[in-house]
């Protein structure tokens, strides 16, 4: 079984050995949990807040989208 830095060298690789980028940036927490899932150790991302609203899905970094609000009839007379 491969750890989490042979992991990670292979990300890197297969993208060309970014200096920068998402891949780059990303490249360590792809390689823990594709470690975890060859483990079978749970892995957990950690959920962001990113307004300090309090809405947070599980599982993402990313906020809940706001719901939105559609207007079907004009509201002024003319």
């Amino acid at each position: 079984m491969a750890n989490k830095d042979e992991i990670k060298k292979v990300i890197l690789d297969v993208a060309g050995n970014p200096e920068t980028g998402v891949v780059r940036d990303y490249a360590d927490k792809w390689a823990e949990a594709i470690a975890s899932l060859m483990t079978g150790t749970p892995y957990k991302a950690n959920a962001k807040d990113g307004d300090g609203d309090g809405k947070v899905q599980d599982g993402t970094p990313h906020e809940r989208p706001v719901k939105e609000t559609r207007v079907t009839k004009p509201t002024e007379t003319r």
